[in-house]
């Protein structure tokens, strides 16, 4: 497996994207293939029946270690480091999680369990006069992204209809060309805005490569699912 990842990397070395960017935007027929290989050799997701029990520290106590589901996560988002728990949902498992899943840091990875999708999930930072990393954040705050990045920008945003700690969450669907780049990219935001005492942003999950449409009946329920804890 290693020697198959390594050449697949040695193939693709004129790219300059990291391998979180490979993962999340791929539209071609090779970055699917290096996406699903590198999904199943880095980030661990796997098809293991989940066991009905699991202990506080978020795994299941029934499986083999090698087969260990993640069943909760916490993490923080903003410079107040604001906590947030985060469930598993049923079609999905977490990935790029701590050594204690409950103490995550500020991102994780979501990847759909039959592969059709994957997400990182964490808290994107806006600062007045400076901006962001992502253009749907400069968007969101501005209304205009970076030129100097970006070739091209659109998108539409749909109110789901629900909220998390009465933030309305909505998700926006955008497409973008950057500069120097002829392809066209694809990716969804899900989540919602927050205010902190110094930055604001929008916490939820990116959605960066995706075999079909995600509707919003379906991206509702995910994010649901995903901030509904169990008591």
């Amino acid at each position: 497996m290693l020697t198959i990842i390594r050449d697949m990397l040695s193939w693709y070395k004129s790219d300059t994207m990291s391998i979180m960017s490979i993962l999340c935007k791929g539209e071609s027929i090779r970055m699917k293939v290096l996406k699903r290989i590198l999904v199943f050799a880095l980030v661990g997701c796997n098809n293991a029946e989940v066991s009905e029990d699991a202990d506080n520290s978020g795994y299941s106590e029934e499986l083999d270690e090698s087969e260990d589901v993640v069943k909760k996560v916490g993490m923080v988002y903003g410079d107040d480091e604001t906590p947030i728990t985060l469930t598993k949902p049923d079609d999905a498992e977490f990935t790029l999680v701590g050594d204690d899943p409950l103490d995550s840091g500020d991102m994780v990875g979501l990847c759909a369990t039959d592969y059709s999708w994957d997400a990182e999930v964490m808290g994107y930072k806006y600062y007045e006069g400076i901006g962001s990393n992502v253009p749907f954040v400069d968007y969101y705050f501005a209304g205009a992204v970076n030129e100097e990045e970006f070739a091209s920008y659109e998108e539409t945003v749909s109110e789901l209809g629900i909220d998390f700690e009465g933030k309305p969450v909505k998700a926006i669907r955008y497409t973008f060309k950057e500069v120097d780049d002829e392809e066209e990219y694809k990716e969804i935001f899900v989540g919602f805005e927050y205010k902190g005492t110094e930055d604001q942003g929008l916490f939820g999950l990116k959605i960066g490569a995706f075999d079909e449409d995600l509707t919003d009946d379906y991206l509702k329920g995910l994010f649901k699912e995903l901030t509904i804890v169990e008591k």
